[in-house]
């Protein structure tokens, strides 16, 4: 009788036990899917490339390269949707060809009055871009997100360097190109406003940062320059606007914070 009491109760320790050890890890699973740690906030640092254009309103207008950086507030605010502001130092601008002959007006000729430049423009910009996030629930640990928005850019500084292409001496078959970097921040609009769309990838980092890849599109809205005319002719031209591609790689910090349960 004894035996059988002692099977009885060994029987019984082995069925409850793996019973007991499932039901704490779901318990524990449930804990950690319901969120009993949650982030409203996401606060991140970004910098990579940007590719630039400018919108080809005129023949003769080509692209560059620059670089990007900066800051971002991310603020969740009803289920995948979020809200996002960023501060980012961006570099855009692209490439100008003149023709320019002065000549035409009267002027002596020279290398300064008929000639042609080819400029590569460098646009210095703050840029404050204000998203609107949706990000997409495929697994636990990956965030791919979609976004669009506007952002305002103050232009504060803009470099010139140009190829100026003419004949040295007038009447002369000498052919000179004076290169040179000079500011030609007069020549463009300080105030700018672009639309915005991209999307990205958060992954796992270490047990608090993420990292983050992160693709746009920044489409001119406002014109960086107004009235350009390739053949340097005044009253006539077109708006150009500034356009970029741009690839950035950071680290996301999520702000998390106990719910109350």
């Amino acid at each position: 009788m004894l035996c059988i009491l002692v099977c009885a109760s060994l029987s019984l320790t082995l069925i409850t036990t793996p019973l007991k050890a499932q039901t704490s890890f779901n318990d524990t699973t449930d804990s950690i899917s319901s969120g009993s740690n949650t982030s409203k906030f996401e606060i991140g640092i970004a910098a990579g490339a940007s590719f630039n254009d400018f919108s080809k309103g005129q023949p003769h207008t080509g692209s560059n390269t620059g670089l990007t950086a900066g800051l971002s507030l991310n603020f969740k605010v009803y289920k995948n949707f979020s809200l996002q502001l960023e501060a980012n130092y961006l570099q855009q601008g692209g490439s100008m060809l003149l023709f320019r002959d002065d000549t035409r007006i009267g002027l002596p000729e020279s290398l300064d009055t008929k000639n042609v430049t080819n400029s590569t423009y460098k646009l210095n910009t703050l840029d404050v871009p204000l998203l609107l996030n949706y990000s997409f629930n495929i697994k636990q640990t990956w965030k791919p997100t979609i976004y669009a928005g506007g952002s305002y850019g103050y232009t504060f500084d803009v470099q010139e360097k140009y190829q100026k292409t003419g004949d040295l001496l007038p009447g002369e078959d000498i052919i000179a190109t004076v290169s040179e970097t000079r500011n030609a921040t007069s020549n463009f609009n300080a105030s700018r406003a672009s639309f915005i769309a991209g999307a990205n990838l958060k992954l796992p980092l270490t047990t608090k940062l993420l990292l983050l890849v992160d693709m746009r599109y920044v489409n001119g809205l406002t014109p960086a320059r107004e009235r350009y005319s390739y053949m340097d002719k005044i009253g006539f031209g077109s708006n150009i606007r500034a356009n970029s591609f741009l690839t950035r790689i950071g680290i996301i910090l999520p702000l998390t914070s106990k719910s109350n349960k």
